[in-house]
């Protein structure tokens, strides 16, 4: 079902971009000097509540492995963190080898097969759930779709119960619920660990909203907390429909839309645009790959091995052990 309906939701969010950007398009030589013209000081806190928004992440894997009965230190778990990351990314159908890439990684941390299952589950349902939640507080508060959003999540309410009391779901619900309860009984864990969970899940993508605050103020574009959170809605969600690692060109476009419909210049938007990509996507990219090598035995140990030389020749307690006579 959700198959079937990726690419008409495709195409309409390129109507959409095109409808919204089709006159409002800015010369090169405008948007580069709206960058040029950034404030560095906030350029590097945006990339600071990226590396943040990564940590909280890697905290929230090693916590449900912990759950599990998995212990992972913190830079190792970090440092995976930043690899799948960088794999889901950059590759060909990226999230199906960042899952195998995972799988790999939790097999020769010694977790089980269920429990490396049941960890990327409820990742993934943690990190969509409050997703969904802060999506929905973004349409809500903004008075142009709150009426359409909340009719249409009370259509959603209503066919639910009306499916509900028709049977439809009753058949399934024994075999959904058998499988959640499985999967959770894997991880294990109370009420309150999970709610820690969800916690750590939100606070990742507040982070997340924070970095692009940080980037519209190194700009100084006219942007309100409400429209920047809606633009991160959107480019998420558009980068989520792509087919294309990373999102790449379709994220752009749906935030720059989103920015330009909201009142904000084009070179202003364009520039958000262009600086928050290159934080939260770019440097995450960077950097993951070179945590991706670290994790691979022989590089991590040359990489010891070399610091730890470099180190002792810097150290002002080196001595020559054959002096000259």
């Amino acid at each position: 079902m959700i198959r079937r309906l990726k690419w008409p939701a495709m195409a309409g969010l390129a109507v959409l971009a095109y409808l919204t950007l089709r006159n409002a398009l800015p010369a090169p030589s405008e948007v580069w000097d709206v960058i040029t013209a950034a404030d560095v000081d906030w350029l590097l806190v945006a990339a600071g509540f990226q590396i943040l928004a990564m940590m909280v992440f890697a905290r929230f894997l090693r916590r449900l492995l912990a759950l599990g009965g998995v212990r992972v230190s913190r830079p190792r778990i970090l440092a995976v963190t930043f690899a799948r990351n960088a794999v889901a990314g950059s590759l060909p159908a990226g999230p199906v080898v960042s899952v195998a890439y995972t799988t790999q990684v939790f097999t020769k941390l010694g977790a089980g097969k269920r429990l490396i299952a049941a960890v990327l589950v409820l990742a993934a349902a943690y990190s969509g759930g409050t997703f969904g939640v802060l999506a929905l507080v973004a349409l809500v508060i903004s008075p142009e779709t709150r009426l359409v959003t909340l009719v249409a999540l009370g259509c959603l309410v209503v066919a639910g119960v009306l499916l509900f009391r028709a049977g439809h779901l009753l058949d399934r619900l024994p075999k959904v619920s058998g499988q959640l309860k499985a999967t959770f009984n894997t991880v294990g864990g109370t009420r309150r660990d999970h709610l820690r969970l969800a916690n750590l899940a939100l606070l990742n993508w507040v982070l997340d909203v924070i970095s692009l605050g940080a980037v519209c103020c190194a700009i100084e574009a006219t942007a309100t907390p409400h429209t920047v959170l809606l633009g991160f809605v959107a480019a998420k969600t558009a980068a989520a429909l792509a087919v294309v690692p990373g999102g790449l060109g379709v994220a752009e476009v749906g935030m720059a839309a989103t920015y330009i419909a909201a009142g904000m210049s084009a070179e202003q938007a364009a520039a958000v645009v262009l600086l928050y990509r290159l934080v939260s996507y770019w440097m995450n990219l960077v950097l993951g790959w070179f945590a991706w090598l670290l994790l691979q035995e022989p590089f991590r140990r040359a990489t010891i091995g070399a610091l730890s030389r470099l180190g002792a020749s810097l150290s002002p307690f080196v001595y020559d052990r054959h002096p000259a006579p």
